[in-house]
């Protein structure tokens, strides 16, 4: 019984260890959905089709948006599958695996959740360069 006492004991305080350090898992739960850049209108970027959003034209040069379901995200010019998330800071740090018309390739991209609403992808060259997005209501 004592030994058994211990094994809770440990596992009980990594639980509490991982919640207080944000070592738990990190997922992409809150990006769910369509976005669009700052500046850029839902309505020129998406459709409704039936129940589901798509791009109005995923192919076009001004096309800004991204959609997110589960762990696959659509850009205007590559589909991603998330592999991994980790906190680094007030930031996520995303694995993701891409392909493109030609290329399939792993890349990451930090990005930072400011509200419900409003996240901001950071440059990978640059900390302070971001782009920010807002959460399409359609």
């Amino acid at each position: 019984m004592k030994g058994r006492f211990s094994k809770v004991a440990l596992v009980s305080s990594a639980i509490s260890f991982c919640m207080a350090t944000g070592a738990m898992a990190v997922t992409i739960k809150e990006l769910q959905g369509a976005w669009t850049m700052d500046g850029t209108k839902c309505e020129d970027t998406f459709k409704k089709k039936g129940n589901k959003l798509e791009f109005t034209d995923r192919t076009a040069s001004t096309s800004t948006g991204l959609l997110i379901t589960g762990s696959k995200i659509i850009g205007p010019n590559a589909t991603c599958t998330s592999k991994s998330v980790r906190k680094v800071k007030d930031r996520l740090s995303a694995n993701l695996s891409c392909v493109d018309s030609m290329i399939e390739s792993d890349q990451t991209v930090t990005f930072k959740i400011v509200d419900a609403k409003t996240f901001q992808r950071f440059d990978p060259f640059g900390d302070n360069l971001y782009v920010t997005y807002q959460k399409c209501d359609m």
